[in-house]
C-alpha cells in the first residue's frame, strides 16, 4: 500500500495553488525560449587553461544540483561557484515525441560547459526535456520510440563524457504510470551498461495531481529523485501566494518532502528543488495574497531582490517567504520569491530530514550574487579554505561563526572591501528578528563581532550580514 500514500495524502482537487492542467515553470520558460533563434550556450565560448592544481576546493555534504537552461548568457557558466556545486543539468535534450530522438540538443555537442565544469570537480548530466500529455502518450507507450531515445542518450553521453541523464518528463497521464515506471527502468539499465558510472535522475513534480508518479519504484531504479519544490502557486493562479511556500498553506515544501519520505523513498536519494526564481502577478490591490487580474511574469532571483530593495519586502511568517507589493502605473502588483533567509530556512529542512541534497532552478538566475553561494556552502560545505584575518578584502564576505554549535557565545567573522553602512542581525527559524548585533558604518577591512545568546532559546539560527546592496546569510545552532 505504500505506494498509494502520496495520493492519499494528496487528494487530487482543483485548488488556487494547483491543478493537473498547470505548467510547471520549467515548462512556462522552456516555451518562452523554444523558438529561440540561437542557442547561447552553444556560441563557442573558448574554454579556460586546465587548472594548475586543485587546491582550496570546498567539500560539500550534499548534491547541489543547478539546471543549466539553454537560454542563460553564453558566459553565464563562467560565473558560477563551482565549489558550490556537484552537478549541472544541462537543459537539454528536446524530444521529438514521433521518433524518440530529438528535435535539438541546444549545442550539447559543442559547449564548454562540459570540460569548464569537469576542471573544477563537478559532474554534467543531460536533461531529457518531455512536456505534454500527448507527447508523452506517444513516447510512453511505443518501446520503439523508448529504445531510440535511450540510443540517442548513450551516444551523446559518450561523444562528450557525459556524467548521466536527468529525465524532465512533465504531464504525465494516470494511465501511464505502469509505462513510465518500465520505461526508466530500461533507461537506466541500459545507460549504466554503456556508460559506467552514469548517474540517473528525474525532476519530479512537488503534488502527484494526476497519480501518474509511483515514487517508490522510481527511486529504487533512479540515484535520486529531484522535487521540483515550487510552482506551489503559478502563473495561472487565482491569486498571488508563495511559489514555495515552506509551511502554512494546505501544500508546501514541508508536507510534500514528508510525504515522499513516507511512500519509502529513500531520504538520500532526495533532492529537495529550491527557486532562484519568483512570480509577479497583476493584482486588484496591495493587500497580501490579492486576487490576481491576469497572469503572472516570472523574475530571477537578482531582479526580483533589486526590486524589493526598491519597494520594500515583507518576511511572511505563516509561509517564510518574502513578498511585496507596487504600482506600476495606476494597476497594483503582488511579488512573491524566495530570497538569502528563506533559501536558508529550505536547505535547513534539507538538513533536518536527511535529504540527499538540493537542487536549483535555475542557475545564472543569481545574478552572480555571492550570498546565494555563500547560503549554499553555509548550508552544505564540510571544510572551505579561508582568508587569513588582517589581509585586507577584496570582497564582502560573511564566515562561519566559530565556535558552532554554541553556547551560550560565538563569534561572527566578516569582510568588507569599501566603506559603507553594515547592518548584522540574528533572526530565528520562523525569520523572525532575534537579535540586531551591528549597524555603523565600516572602513575596509576584517572585522569579529561576539553575539552572546544568553536567554535565547536551542535552535537554528541564522545571521545576516548587509552592506550596501550586499547580503550575505549563514546559519548557525546554538545548543544547552
Amino acid at each position: 500500500m505504500k505506494h498509494f500514500v502520496l495520493i492519499l495524502l494528496f487528494p487530487m482537487v482543483v485548488s488556487a495553488q494547483n491543478d493537473i492542467g498547470q505548467k510547471s515553470i520549467h515548462q512556462v520558460e522552456y516555451e518562452l525560449h523554444r523558438h529561440d533563434a540561437v542557442d547561447r550556450t552553444a556560441q563557442g565560448e573558448a574554454v579556460p587553461p586546465l587548472l594548475s592544481k586543485a587546491g582550496g576546493r570546498t567539500i560539500l555534504t550534499k548534491k547541489v544540483y543547478g539546471w543549466h537552461p539553454y537560454w542563460v548568457s553564453s558566459s553565464a557558466y563562467l560565473s558560477y561557484d563551482y565549489n558550490a556545486l556537484s552537478h549541472i543539468a544541462y537543459f537539454g535534450y528536446e524530444t521529438d515525441s514521433a521518433t524518440g530522438g530529438y528535435t535539438t540538443i541546444r549545442g550539447w555537442d559543442t559547449t564548454p560547459i562540459i570540460a569548464y565544469a569537469h576542471q573544477r570537480g563537478v559532474k554534467v548530466t543531460l536533461t531529457v526535456v518531455s512536456f505534454g500529455y500527448d507527447e508523452n502518450d506517444k513516447l510512453l507507450s511505443d518501446t520503439v520510440r523508448q529504445q531510440r531515445m535511450i540510443n540517442a542518450l548513450i551516444s551523446l553521453l559518450k561523444s562528450r563524457s557525459g556524467d548521466g541523464v536527468n529525465f524532465d518528463i512533465e504531464s504525465v497521464r494516470s494511465t501511464q504510470r505502469t509505462n513510465l515506471v518500465a520505461f526508466m527502468r530500461q533507461a537506466t539499465t541500459q545507460i549504466k551498461s554503456q556508460v559506467p558510472g552514469a548517474e540517473i535522475s528525474m525532476a519530479t513534480p512537488a503534488v502527484d495531481w494526476s497519480g501518474a508518479w509511483d515514487f517508490y519504484q522510481l527511486a529504487q531504479i533512479c540515484d535520486y529523485l529531484i522535487v521540483m519544490g515550487y510552482d506551489y502557486y503559478w502563473t495561472g493562479s487565482s491569486t498571488a501566494g508563495p511559489v514555495a511556500p515552506l509551511e502554512g498553506e494546505n501544500y508546501n515544501i514541508t508536507r510534500t518532502i514528508d510525504t515522499y519520505i513516507a511512500n519509502g523513498v529513500p531520504r538520500e536519494k532526495l533532492l529537495l528543488g529550491v527557486p532562484w526564481f519568483g512570480l509577479d502577478w497583476p493584482v486588484q490591490s496591495a493587500a497580501r495574497k490579492s486576487g490576481a487580474t491576469s497572469t503572472a511574469s516570472s523574475r530571477t532571483y537578482v531582479v526580483a531582490e533589486q526590486m524589493a530593495g526598491s519597494y520594500g519586502k515583507t518576511f511572511d511568517q505563516a509561509t517564510k517567504v518574502p513578498w511585496f507589493s507596487y504600482l506600476s502605473g495606476s494597476s497594483w502588483r503582488q511579488a512573491w520569491y524566495d530570497d538569502s533567509l528563506s533559501l536558508a530556512l529550505k536547505y535547513s529542512l534539507a538538513n533536518s530530514r536527511a535529504l540527499g541534497g538540493i537542487g536549483i532552478w535555475a542557475l545564472s538566475y543569481e545574478g552572480g550574487r555571492a550570498e546565494i553561494w555563500n547560503g549554499i556552502r553555509s548550508a552544505f560545505a564540510m571544510t572551505a579554505v579561508e582568508m587569513p584575518v588582517g589581509t585586507k578584502p577584496d570582497r564582502f564576505q560573511l564566515l562561519q561563526n566559530y565556535p558552532n554549535p554554541f553556547n551560550p557565545t560565538t563569534n561572527i567573522e566578516y569582510r568588507v572591501a569599501s566603506r559603507g553602512f553594515v547592518i548584522l542581525k540574528v533572526f530565528d527559524a520562523l525569520g523572525r528578528e532575534v537579535a540586531a548585533i551591528l549597524s555603523e558604518h565600516k572602513e575596509p577591512g576584517s572585522y569579529v563581532v561576539r553575539w552572546n545568546a544568553t536567554g535565547v532559546p536551542s535552535g537554528v539560527y541564522f545571521y545576516r550580514l548587509t552592506a550596501s546592496n550586499l547580503v550575505e546569510t549563514r546559519s548557525m545552532i546554538m545548543v544547552r
